[in-house]
C-alpha cells in the first residue's frame, strides 16, 4: 500500500509539470516552439490514445441504442473518429485553438 501515495504524488506532479506547457503552437521562438512539440508528445498524444480508447470502448457499449435510434454515424464520428484523427492525422506541433475536425 505504500505505492499508492507514491502514485498520488507523482499524478499531482505530473499536473503541476503539464500545466506549465503552453497550450498553442504559434511559437515565436525556437524555444517555444520545442515547448509546445514536446507538450503535444509528452500530453496531447497519450491523452488522445486514452480518449481514442475509450471512445471506441463506449462507443461498442452504446451501438445497439445508437443503433435503433438511428445516429450511428454521428456517434462513431463523435466517440471514435474525432479523438483518432486529433491523435494520429493531426500534424506535430498544430496550433490546439485552430484544429477542426474537417
Amino acid at each position: 500500500m505504500k505505492t499508492f501515495p507514491k502514485s498520488i504524488a507523482l499524478a499531482v506532479a505530473l499536473a503541476v509539470f503539464v500545466c506549465s506547457f503552453p497550450t498553442t503552437a504559434r511559437a515565436e521562438s525556437y524555444e517555444q516552439k520545442t515547448e509546445t512539440l514536446l507538450a503535444d508528445v509528452l500530453v496531447y498524444r497519450p491523452a488522445g490514445v486514452i480518449l481514442t480508447a475509450a471512445g471506441t470502448g463506449l462507443f461498442v457499449l452504446i451501438l445497439p441504442v445508437s443503433a435503433i435510434v438511428g445516429g450511428t454515424k454521428s456517434t462513431a464520428r463523435t466517440l471514435v473518429r474525432t479523438p483518432f484523427r486529433f491523435t494520429f492525422r493531426r500534424p506535430m506541433g498544430t496550433d490546439l485553438r485552430d484544429y477542426l475536425d474537417e
